[in-house]
């Protein structure tokens, strides 16, 4: 790039500068040829007026045959040829020729203007000579003022072409040094401009090597100083930049090399881009770097989780089994990027502790059940057999216990939900039969309480597959849920398609509404909003618990909208067949 912008303003002048001296030349070369011409003219006329002082007394007396010697001795020494014409264009005399040979000469252009009272002046090709000749010739004036002949002087178009060449030459050779000064001129102009271009250059491509301390300097105040100092001040810029973004780099390695969890990176084609050290203590591999996932971890199900992740575009999570511990594999796409990050999080210690958790409610419920079965079997048998004060206090302890049965029931059936591995089953269930089956066991409750319980389904609603008690347990809770908080109006139970792999169920309520500050926390565990009326009618606080783990179980989702005063709505999305929705 140097030598070529070098090379077009150097070109560049180059032909200016040559155009410049041609134009020149050409110029002065016609300029000093019109000069030698009018000089060389110039001296033809004054011979010519010189010998007319001698010629024209001699016309006026008539003593003609004296002009031949007179005009030879004058022509000798004014190197010049001379001849006299009288008005009638007949040569009286000449220096060269013998006048009576020549023919008549009044057809002369220069004879002409010169009868015609004016100086006449010719460059033509002379028939008595033989050769091309400048001719000047000067009117003979009388006393009278007529015109009495004509006095002629000739020279040699050689000496004109020579003394053009003699000025040429001279011009040719100042016209060359000029060319020449504009050379020399053309290359310091040329590298004056280039050079601060060149050192400019050279300091960009140290910058952009990575020397982001290159600085240009020019003593020169113009444009390019101007282009210097703004470069300056941008590296300024960038070094201050470049040292922030090491210290910021330096300082994020730090954070990911101690983070616990491991996190890798996966380029395009699968392999490990970077990874950090908690990486390599939970694969016990080490160096990862280069390899695909599946050489630095065999573990079937994160391979098959990293690329449902790569084609389907979504963020993946799902607990993975490796060797004796459980990790939690969360996959994501990098923003505006093929890359992939994993994210490995180790959380046998929060299985096991769910293990003891479920185990413990599995055998405190079964330890509770059979006492809880012989209380109320003890109750009945009293029934019948006591006053009236005694029995109202065995029908509070029969309520009670009731009540702790159907909290050890939903605590173990909650607890086969949560365990790992739990698949249900995948039967083909009639989504409208199942709907109408469970409306119809809660219409007599409906109707006791002076409430419309009404059910909707979509005619071209398909069966799915799916667990048949679970589906039926979660709409049980859902309508149990629904009549329990609603004091006037209706509970709306409607199946629709979801588009062509989805059915949607709702169950919606004109009841009390939940607050805004309870709806995170209504899926937990124990968790009711009006816990006074709960335990009036009954309730466990497990139901939506159980709702949310059997639509998870089904691959579906679970939402609900709801305001103080306003009703609730459950909204249930479930696929077709949660077996192919699952990853």
């Amino acid at each position: 790039m140097k030598r070529r912008i070098f090379s077009r303003i150097f070109v560049g002048s180059i032909v200016v500068s040559l155009i410049a001296v041609l134009a020149f030349a050409f110029y002065a070369y016609r300029l000093a040829r019109d000069t030698s011409f009018t000089a060389l003219t110039r001296g033809l006329e004054i011979a010519a007026r010189t010998a007319l002082t001698s010629v024209n007394p001699r016309i006026a007396a008539g003593r003609t045959t004296e002009l031949d010697s007179l005009v030879a001795g004058m022509a000798a020494a004014g190197r010049v040829r001379l001849t006299v014409i009288d008005p009638r264009g007949v040569v009286l005399a000449d220096s060269e020729q013998d006048p009576a040979t020549m023919e008549n000469h009044s057809n002369r252009p220069e004879v002409g203007d010169a009868l015609a009272g004016k100086t006449g002046t010719s460059s033509r090709f002379s028939g008595t000579l033989r050769q091309w000749m400048i001719y000047v010739a000067i009117p003979a004036p009388r006393a009278d003022g007529s015109i009495g002949g004509v006095v002629r002087a000739a020279t040699y178009a050689e000496e004109y072409a020579a003394l053009t060449r003699q000025e040429g030459t001279r011009l040719a050779v100042f016209a060359a040094l000029l060319f020449l000064a504009c050379l020399l001129s053309a290359l310091v102009f040329s590298r004056t401009i280039t050079a601060p271009i060149r050192d400019l250059t050279g300091v960009v491509g140290r910058f952009a090597a990575g020397d982001f301390g290159a600085r240009l300097h020019l003593r020169r105040a113009d444009e390019l100083r101007t282009l210097a100092d703004s470069f300056n001040g941008m590296g300024e810029k960038v070094q201050d930049l470049f040292r922030e973004r090491v210290q910021r780099m330096q300082e994020l390695d730090g954070i990911f090399s101690s983070v616990e969890q491991g996190i890798l990176l996966l380029d395009s084609e699968g392999r490990i881009v970077r990874s950090n050290r908690g990486f390599e203590d939970l694969t016990d591999a080490r160096p990862v770097e280069g390899k695909t996932l599946w050489e630095a971890v065999r573990a079937p199900r994160l391979t098959e989780l990293v690329q449902h992740a790569r084609t389907s575009g979504r963020r993946q999570s799902e607990e993975v089994a490796l060797g004796d511990r459980w990790i939690l594999c969360t996959v994501e796409h990098m923003a505006g990027r093929e890359e992939l990050i994993v994210v490995l999080n180790d959380v046998s210690d929060v299985r096991r502790l769910e293990t003891l958790k479920r185990d413990f409610v599995v055998n405190a419920s079964h330890e509770l059940r059979t006492p809880l079965t012989s209380i109320v079997g003890s109750l009945e048998m009293l029934e019948g057999k006591l006053d009236e004060e005694s029995t109202r206090w065995v029908d509070a302890i029969r309520r009670n216990a009731e009540r702790m049965t159907a909290i050890v029931q939903d605590l173990l059936m909650l607890s086969g939900l949560e365990a790992a591995g739990e698949v249900p089953a995948a039967e083909l269930v009639d989504l409208k039969r199942l709907a109408e089956d469970v409306t119809g066991m809660f219409l007599h409750r409906a109707e006791t309480q002076g409430l419309a319980l009404t059910l909707t389904v979509a005619p071209d609603l398909p069966s799915l597959h799916a667990d048949p008690f679970l589906l039926e347990q979660m709409l049980v809770n859902l309508i149990d849920n629904a009549l329990k908080y609603t004091e006037a109006g209706e509970v709306h139970v409607s199946c629709v398609t979801d588009g062509p792999d989805h059915v949607r169920i709702e169950v919606a309520d004109t009841g009390i509404g939940i607050p805004e500050d309870s709806l995170p926390r209504i899926f937990e565990r124990f968790y009711v909003v009006d816990k006074s009326r709960s335990r009036k009618l009954g309730g466990t606080g497990l139901g939506l618990a159980i709702v949310k783990h059997i639509v998870q179980s089904h691959a579906g989702t679970v939402d609900v909208q709801s305001s103080l005063g306003g009703g609730t709505r459950f909204t249930i999305r479930l696929p077709l067949d949660f077996r192919a929705a699952g990853i």
